[in-house]
């Protein structure tokens, strides 16, 4: 029952007339704190003036503790700058690092939505296509402007995103590891459209097939896949790193340079171009002092099914051959295996350390358990415990001075091998 007109007008008069008592005990505290208040006012105007920053990334050098860091500038001898903030009042700081000492900064994105041009050397591109001829396709970044890319540093184009991302995952795979002499256009239907594509523009695909010319609308397309016989992977190059930019665009660059509040960038496909600085969040060198072991082969792989259903290692991908993700991150470095496997890796004895962050990968939902273990000439070194999906990486760092051979052990966990996609997140050898 609602209040009466007579009782709304009785608590007026009260109101009006007499004080609650959280009232008579405000009144007494603002009195008593007015002459404090007063005098804390310029700190408070000059606080509010103060632009609030997101919370820094972390760099993580390849010796020594990680820190959080905001990208400053790099230079011509990729020398990179970062402004760290100070603790308990200090002011920040600045410290600069070779790339050569870092083992990444920031952490990569993912593309929110699409097209996606993929890059033959792996790279990502989120970018409209705004036209393409027999020679080359121009893609319009919102970040990086208008690229003219020769269609040989391609492997296609993702026109739709999946949303779920273990489809999204197999759908790039299929655009990446297609082969053949011819391109292809990837229908919503399932069907494929094979032959020779002459342009792209006016919201369809030109593509000359066997029976003769096809106009494929864009909106019945799901991916492109450029003729896999002319990819061209960059030359070998020592000195490249992976940039992750805010839009989820992932580049493989042969050259950075800051200019100003812009980066001036040459990727290892051939262009170059520039993008603001605040728009990188991510850098992971290559060519250093780290030496990630999904690029070297492995002197034994074991995998002891725990039922009848073997399992391979992946590099740079979880088990099921999907990115690696883990603690909400994506990585773009490491292996995936499957309960309980062995990989072993021969040494010549000049690397100092192994590092790596171990976790159970995202794709299972929060489910899995594996016990990591890490042995150095036969002697184990470290055993995690039960690691147990849905939590966050573990960092691991095992001296390895003079060792010969390095084994990375998984074993069963909790639920004997249920859903066990235990990712070596980052795994590297320092020199």
């Amino acid at each position: 029952m609602g209040a009466t007109s007579l009782q709304i007008k009785t608590l007026a008069r009260r109101t009006r007339n007499e004080e609650w008592p959280w009232v008579r005990t405000f009144r007494r505290l603002r009195l008593r704190t007015s002459v404090a208040t007063l005098a804390l006012l310029p700190a408070v105007l000059a606080l509010a003036a103060v632009p609030c920053r997101a919370a820094d990334p972390p760099a993580v050098p390849v010796e020594g503790e990680p820190f959080p860091a905001s990208l400053v500038s790099l230079d011509a001898d990729w020398r990179l700058s970062f402004a760290c903030p100070g603790g308990g009042g200090a002011l920040e700081s600045k410290r600069t690092i070779a790339a050569a000492d870092l083992a990444c900064w920031g952490a990569c994105r993912e593309p929110a939505r699409g097209p996606l041009v993929l890059l033959a050397d792996g790279g990502v591109l989120a970018a409209d296509v705004a036209a393409a001829d027999k020679e080359r396709l121009t893609a319009e970044s919102d970040l990086l402007g208008t690229l003219k890319l020769p269609l040989e540093v391609l492997a296609g184009v993702l026109l739709r995103l999946p949303a779920d991302r273990a489809q999204r995952d197999l759908l790039v795979e299929r655009v990446t590891r297609a082969t053949g002499e011819s391109d292809r256009v990837l229908l919503d239907n399932g069907d494929e459209v094979t032959g020779l594509i002459e342009a792209i523009g006016d919201g369809k695909t030109r593509i000359r097939a066997d029976a003769g010319p096809l106009d494929v609308p864009l909106r019945q397309s799901v991916a492109l896949v450029l003729n896999p016989g002319l990819r061209q992977k960059p030359a070998a190059n020592p000195r490249t790193a992976w940039i992750g930019l805010s839009d989820g665009s992932r580049l493989l660059v042969t050259r950075l340079v800051s200019e100003g509040p812009r980066l001036a960038l040459t990727t290892a496909a051939g262009p170059t171009c520039k993008v603001e600085l605040k728009d990188v969040v991510f850098l992971l060198p290559l060519g250093g002092r780290a030496v990630y072991l999904s690029d070297l082969k492995p002197a034994e792989y074991r995998q002891q099914p725990y039922l009848d259903l073997p399992w391979p290692y992946h590099a740079d991908r979880n088990v099921t051959g999907g990115l690696l993700r883990c603690g909400g991150r994506l990585w773009l470095k490491g292996l995936g295996v499957h309960s309980a496997a062995t990989l072993a890796y021969t040494l010549d004895g000049s690397y100092r350390r192994f590092q790596a962050e171990l976790g159970i990968d995202d794709s299972t939902g929060g489910r899995g358990s594996v016990v990591f273990r890490v042995l150095v000439g036969g002697q184990s070194k470290y055993s995690s415990g039960p690691i147990r999906g849905g939590t966050p990486p573990a960092p691991v760092s095992i001296d390895l001075a003079g060792a010969k051979r390095l084994e990375l052990v998984v074993d069963y966990g909790e639920q004997a091998d249920v859903l066990d996609h235990a990712d070596w997140l980052g795994a590297r050898l320092v020199k």
